[in-house]
């Protein structure tokens, strides 16, 4: 179901963009509000939550892109506790305008932990939709993974996080699976020792 939600919300979305009717305007507009309305009877989120997802989503309807890093120390790996739900993930976020992901990760680890990061390599680029993670969202969303090394700082909590630690990958948190996989951290942590030098693509 929320696959063709998406597809219904990308039509009107890159038809709003594209008509100089208004009209057809008007119609694209009802159709968004019908696909937020559908999303909300098949998730946990209200209408009002999945319209602010979406802002300022307009043009032509393209995937998210999420970053997450999967950084080691001493054969751990760094974790960052959320606030939101109280589970535990790889550091990241979105990725920002006006920056290259490696850019945005290492902004991202910087000010979700405190720890200045090198980055290592690309392990994986996965389409969210192709795997358990859950919810599903109402949009395509591209998960790139790195792998990187602790250069400096210092763990420092914030208004997003209230916990920051390094785990071995065989005795890992509860993880907000929303964001992240033990999958994930344990393919990033394999990546890493062994050095291989090809990513995972979906």
């Amino acid at each position: 179901m929320h696959e063709l939600i998406k597809e219904i919300r990308a039509i009107a979305q890159t038809g709003i963009y594209y008509t100089r009717d208004p009209y057809d305007q008007e119609r694209y507009e009802r159709l968004i509000a019908i696909s937020n309305l559908l999303y909300s009877k098949v998730s946990t989120s209200n209408v009002e939550e999945i319209e602010r997802f979406f802002v300022p989503e307009k043009g032509y309807a393209t995937p998210k892109v999420d970053l997450r890093a999967c950084v080691i120390k001493d054969s751990r790996v760094l974790l960052v506790k959320e606030r939101s739900n109280g589970k535990w993930t790889l550091p990241g976020g979105w990725a920002d305008q006006n920056e290259s992901p490696k850019e945005g990760i290492v902004r991202e680890v910087l000010e979700e932990s405190g720890f200045t990061i090198k980055i290592v390599s690309l392990y994986a680029i996965k389409d969210r939709d192709r795997h358990p993670y859950t919810p599903k969202y109402p949009v395509s969303l591209y998960k790139l993974f790195y792998t990187a090394e602790v250069t400096g700082g210092e763990p420092r909590d914030n208004l997003e996080i209230s916990s920051i630690d390094f785990f071995d990958v065989d005795d890992l948190p509860p993880l907000s699976e929303d964001r992240v996989l033990a999958v994930d951290i344990i393919d990033g942590m394999n990546h890493y020792r062994e050095n291989t030098g090809g990513a995972y693509s979906d």
